[in-house]
């Protein structure tokens, strides 16, 4: 979606440059932070990608077909949130892990091998992962903003909201208790009421 939305000034990492260079090694280290946080939730978003994709190939058998459109849109929204992750890791001068393309679910490993309901929990967990970028990001925004570093700003919460938008879209169409909340007992106000 913002994809045209480009870093304005592209500074390969080792380099350095007089905006981001050894004179400020502050912003640097922030930026070596900043493409290893990206670069970490843009494998775990692959993750996420390749169980959709089992998902939906599983779901080509159902006969209702709006249970095959929501994953195959979830495929969709889950590719996009890829390639631009790994287009604003490229922006910030560093290589991305792996150039996403369209994979067949065929050529993902042990896409079989998982039940329906292992793919779903792999899912949920690879979305609470990403649901958490927000807040691990917050100080190297807090920092970007202090130091007058507006293009990391502009990267981070394009990111920020680009994962949000996945993440809101992966709960609202496949809503599901967190395993924490299932597996708690209950409070013990609550059990000398019963």
């Amino acid at each position: 979606m913002n994809a045209h939305k480009n870093v304005h000034m592209r500074y390969p990492l080792s380099e350095g440059s007089p905006h981001y260079g050894a004179r400020h090694s502050t912003r640097l280290s922030d930026r070596l932070a900043l493409v290893q946080l990206l670069q970490d939730h843009l494998s775990t978003a692959q993750e996420l990608h390749r169980h959709i994709l089992s998902l939906e190939v599983r779901a080509r058998h159902v006969t209702f077909v709006e249970v095959r459109r929501m994953f195959h849109r979830l495929g969709e929204a889950t590719e996009q949130c890829v390639a631009f992750l790994a287009d604003r890791i490229h922006d910030l001068g560093a290589a991305a892990a792996s150039r996403p393309v369209h994979m067949e679910v065929q050529a993902v490993p042990g896409w079989n091998e998982q039940s329906f309901a292992a793919s779903l929990q792999h899912v949920a967990n690879r979305t609470h992962v990403l649901a958490q970028f927000a807040a691990q990001i917050r100080s190297l925004m807090d920092k970007a903003v202090i130091e007058g570093d507006y293009n990391s700003l502009h990267v981070m919460t394009d990111c920020t909201y680009q994962i949000s938008q996945l993440v809101a879209l992966i709960q609202i169409h496949l809503p599901g208790e967190p395993a924490s909340v299932s597996t708690c007992a209950p409070s013990s106000e609550y059990a000398s009421q019963k």
